[in-house]
């Protein structure tokens, strides 16, 4: 039997560009903690100096819920609430950042433009945050893309997916909801996936409507340092493994239905 070819990530490669991306969420994730104490006032007129285009600032809490057990049987709760940090929105609500003690969440909400001025704005936030909280090491980076594909009455989730959900054995009926998620290692790279196909089901809202379902979340294994080369080479890399699992499993039925434009970015 002859090897299995060995994998590669070949940043030529080339993907469809979709006028009518399905994606409602996409996310980059810094993990590095803070190299120094925030201070909740300070971080607040700092942030809202260099981001006059952010004019949403909440601050955000962590609540911790602990219970012990004492020896006459009762039973006593403790709850802990932690400032963590501050939420950010701009002013179209397209752009949500969390800027936390533990790192940066930015959010591309709907609709999806492009990923150059995604990544460009998520990373204008991270050197904000290596300027401000001076972390040392990058424990997490992940890039990760949710989209939602609406079903039509009767319509199954195989018309999009090229892996349809299992059938009812010896029924051969297809599923009204299921739930799939799957973890790959990415050999000879620090990389992993999380792969997860859901169906959303439909709600009494009349926006709530049925849905498939498809996350992928790449992330790294290993720390990661500050390095912005090295920071854009990860970057780049693990949207091009979230492309290759999304137009991997997606049919030409699919990429019409999302505008299907040309072969580029």
């Amino acid at each position: 039997m002859s090897p299995l070819p060995k994998f590669s990530i070949d940043l030529n490669d080339t993907f469809p560009r979709l006028t009518a991306a399905p994606s409602i969420e996409a996310v980059i994730h810094w993990q590095a903690h803070a190299g120094k104490q925030l201070e909740p006032a300070a971080l607040r007129e700092a942030l809202a100096q260099q981001l006059p285009d952010y004019p949403v600032c909440q601050p955000q809490q962590d609540i911790q819920i602990s219970a012990s057990g004492n020896s006459d049987g009762s039973s006593e709760f403790l709850q802990r609430t932690q400032w963590n940090g501050f939420r950010l929105q701009d002013e179209q609500g397209h752009h949500v950042a969390q800027f936390t003690l533990n790192g940066v969440i930015f959010s591309r909400l709907e609709p999806y433009e492009s990923w150059d001025t995604f990544k460009a704005e998520a990373i204008r936030f991270w050197a904000l945050f290596v300027e401000l909280a001076e972390p040392t090491v990058i424990q997490r980076l992940g890039v990760r893309y949710i989209n939602r594909i609406l079903l039509a009455d009767g319509e199954q989730p195989s018309t999009f997916l090229k892996a349809a959900p299992y059938t009812l054995p010896g029924v051969e009926v297809s599923p009204e909801s299921f739930f799939y998620k799957d973890t790959y290692h990415v050999p000879s790279y620090p990389y992993s996936v999380h792969w997860t196909r859901t169906i959303q089901p439909e709600g009494a809202s009349p926006i709530d409507k049925r849905a498939l379902i498809l996350d992928i979340d790449v992330f790294t294994t290993e720390l990661l340092q500050l390095d912005q080369d090295t920071v854009t080479q990860r970057l780049q890399e693990m949207r091009w493994l979230k492309n290759k699992v999304f137009f991997g499993c997606i049919t030409d039925t699919a990429l019409e239905r999302f505008g299907l434009e040309q072969f580029g970015d």
